[in-house]
């Protein structure tokens, strides 16, 4: 009867513990999925950081350019100013020589306009850089919070193991002194039997 009785104390612990050994279970699930998020943000980091230097290779390429056609305007400017001093050199060919001037102010102008856009390109892709960059500080915090989270689930769970440790201990010895009292309790009862029998 002892054994039948620690039987069913072992069949009712461990119906008690089952809910919280799956809720373990489900924690350390969590965890390795915070743990693949964490990898994959580190990795989209990467890229943006990649992208980001992409960018600024655009920028200083784009730089270059607008020096040189800087240059063509200075050469233009000059090639101008050579064509005006002819014009009053040879009289006779001042119509051809205004029409040259006017074609050639036409595309100083175009020059000028070709600037002022990539001007305008390079302020938007600064403008760009700059939200990538912010981006990339938002990702950096969020990875941040993500450790933080992981550590703080980590101790919820350090502490959740200890918990059912304890309890499974505490537990233990109840049954132990249980089982110590109902053999006790036994035992008295084959004494009464045993005095009334005689």
């Amino acid at each position: 009867m002892s054994q039948e009785l620690r039987d069913l104390l072992r069949s009712v612990l461990k119906e008690e513990l089952e809910p919280i050994r799956d809720r373990l279970d489900r924690v350390e699930q969590t965890q390795q999925k915070l743990s693949s998020d964490v990898e994959q943000i580190q990795k989209d980091v990467a890229g943006m950081q990649q992208g980001q230097q992409e960018l600024r290779n655009d920028v200083a390429q784009l730089q270059n350019n607008v020096s040189q056609l800087q240059n063509d305007v200075s050469q233009l400017q000059n090639d101008v100013a050579q064509l005006q001093q002819g014009q009053r050199a040879l009289q006779q060919d001042v119509a051809q020589l205004q029409e040259g001037q006017r074609a050639l102010q036409r595309d100083v102008a175009q020059l000028q306009t070709g600037q002022q856009k990539l001007e305008h390109e390079m302020a938007a892709m600064k403008q760009t850089l700059g939200n990538v960059e912010r981006t990339q500080e938002k990702i950096l915090e969020e990875l941040r919070i993500s450790k933080n989270n992981q550590g703080h689930i980590l101790n919820d769970l350090t502490s959740m193991k200890q918990s059912v440790d304890l309890t499974v201990a505490y537990l233990q010895r109840r049954t132990d002194v249980m089982f110590d009292k109902m053999i006790e309790h036994e035992r008295e009862i084959l004494n009464l039997k045993s005095h009334l029998q005689n």
